[in-house]
């Protein structure tokens, strides 16, 4: 395979996992972390749009506080929901940063469920770099595969509900999942006709469905 073909790589982490990461304090504080789009990929650390969950509100002042992270703007702020802007230097991220050959992608998040599950888009070179990096930070017993298409064998999701594979199937004909992101939840909510956080829970058990199986085939 030639060296400049792009393929994605994903890593399943679990919570006890991440216990050397800064996603593990991240887990113990919010519902979930989830990436959405990149800002900027220059500078001294990379600048993504993060959608969080969080139980109550103070959880989201202790989430400030978490060295990692620097909320440069709220984008966006509902009942146990925020969008914010925001720097990061974990190193998880910052391992993206310096590699010029690799970029995050959805579905990348942190969950107090499900631990991290990270989306890694590239060349080869460049993902089999990221991938040695992988290997200083994280136990050796970390899910990892390398896959040309995500549309491939990857998943082989359970079965979802007739409604939240409506609403997973709207998200990716609106661009919900592109890079830059297309669509927002509040546009997906307008075209069904419900409310945001309807979206938003379907959309995050379906992710959730899919992580899982993907989780499941890896083993």
């Amino acid at each position: 395979m030639a060296s400049h073909e792009l393929r994605f790589l994903q890593i399943q982490v679990s919570k006890e996992q991440c216990q050397s990461l800064p996603a593990a304090e991240i887990m113990e504080i919010l519902k979930s972390l989830e990436y959405v789009s990149a800002v900027s990929t220059i500078g001294d650390s990379p600048e993504y749009i993060l959608a969080i969950r969080y139980d109550d509100h103070s959880a989201l002042e202790n989430f400030k506080k978490i060295s990692q992270f620097e909320i440069t703007r709220i984008i966006e702020e509902q009942e146990g929901y925020v969008l914010v802007q925001a720097k990061t230097f974990g190193p998880l991220p910052m391992l993206i940063h310096k590699n010029e050959s690799v970029w995050l992608q959805t579905p990348s998040v942190v969950s107090s469920t499900n631990g991290l599950f990270m989306t890694v888009h590239g060349t080869t070179k460049g993902l089999k770099d990221f991938r040695d990096g992988i290997a200083e930070l994280l136990p050796s017993s970390i899910k990892i595969r390398i896959s040309k298409d995500l549309k491939a064998d990857w998943i082989a999701a359970q079965q979802l509900t007739p409604r939240r594979k409506e609403v997973l199937e709207l998200a990716v004909k609106l661009g919900y999942y592109s890079t830059p992101r297309k669509c927002t939840q509040r546009t997906l909510a307008e075209n069904l006709g419900v409310r945001q956080g309807t979206v938003a829970e379907h959309l995050q058990s379906a992710e959730s469905t899919i992580i899982q199986s993907w989780a499941d085939q890896a083993q």
